[in-house]
């Protein structure tokens, strides 16, 4: 078990052998810090959800209003990212492939009293094809995708990134939160939506000090959805 405290909230997260965690917890907790201050960022105006004026530092004693939107989130793992951004947002769809992960993240969603988020086991080519209505998955459960209102998806791939596919499909959210070990695949993904998005912020976390390996943030944002963008998935939420 391990605890961190973020935004003034201690966070427990059950952390399983052979899983993929955040190996440096001080770094990650300033990580998750760093994501909750990025999406309740106005992409436009560059102020707090709430209406409070940044003052260049995450809003970490206390929490900003929720969002009157929902939140998707690839690649979810154990809940990382899922616990700490839940009470940000009306709700959240998280996706893992992973069926370990899948479990432990269902858990530690249970002991931290997070109650607004389903977890499916599906990949983000699968989640495509569902929002797309192109296939229905008996993964999603009871999941009304016709009901969520998506406007920010946090991605925190593998090394090798993206790629082309996901890439396309996280293009039609006005708000994407990019968290990467691979700072290579990142610029690579990052080009890939050049023509869409804008890097609004961009940080840099050292979990392994002394090496060549860097974890990096990044918050691309698009100040009015372009329809072509999300017109074949009107469930994105983007207007």
């Amino acid at each position: 078990m391990e605890e961190l405290t973020v935004a003034g909230r201690a966070l427990s997260y059950k952390q399983l052998e052979g899983g993929f965690t955040q190996p440096n917890a001080g770094v990650a907790a300033k990580m998750l810090e760093w994501a909750r201050d990025a999406a309740t960022r106005d992409a436009a105006s560059e102020e707090y959800s709430d209406g409070h004026a940044p003052d260049g530092r995450a809003k970490s004693s206390s929490s900003p209003s929720p969002r009157a939107d929902d939140f998707l989130e690839l690649y979810c793992g154990n809940g990382n990212f899922t616990i700490a951004l839940a009470p940000l947002f009306r709700r959240v769809l998280a996706t893992e492939v992973s069926k370990v992960s899948v479990r432990a993240a269902l858990e530690n969603l249970a002991a931290n009293d997070v109650r607004n988020v389903s977890v499916v086991r599906l990949s983000s080519e699968e989640l495509t094809q569902a929002l797309d209505e192109k296939r229905r998955f008996e993964w999603l459960g009871d999941v009304d995708l016709d009901a969520l209102r998506l406007r920010t998806v946090l991605v925190d791939p593998p090394r090798a990134g993206m790629g082309p596919e996901v890439t396309e499909f996280v293009s039609r959210f006005p708000r994407i939160i990019y968290v990467s070990c691979n700072p290579e695949t990142l610029a690579e993904d990052a080009r890939g939506l050049a023509e869409t998005h804008d890097v609004a912020r961009f940080a840099a976390f050292d979990q392994f000090p002394y090496t060549d390996h860097l974890e990096c943030g990044a918050l691309l944002s698009i100040d009015t959805p372009n329809p072509r963008l999300v017109g074949s998935a009107p469930k994105t939420g983007a207007d």
